[in-house]
């Protein structure tokens, strides 16, 4: 017996919410690396697709700002 349709299409909506999270997680911690081992936020915005206020947006979420220490211990890269 084959599913219900309105069944199985909140089924595959539900699968693409918790692969789009799963996709947005990935891209935190790519950011979060290319950021601690010293690419400008620039160069993740070039590289990512993404503008530089979403990748500092994304550092903000984890405290990193541009007035703060960057993750190396040094000041953050010019943008």
């Amino acid at each position: 017996m084959s599913e219900d349709p309105l069944q199985a299409a909140v089924q595959v909506l539900h699968d693409a919410q918790e692969a789009l999270r799963a996709a947005r997680r990935s891209l935190t911690e790519a950011v979060l690396d290319a950021y601690a081992v010293g690419e400008t936020v620039a160069r993740i915005a070039e590289r990512s697709g993404r503008t530089t206020t979403e990748v500092w947006n994304t550092l903000a979420t984890h405290g990193i700002t541009r007035g703060t220490t960057h993750i190396n211990g040094s000041h953050p890269p010019a943008t």
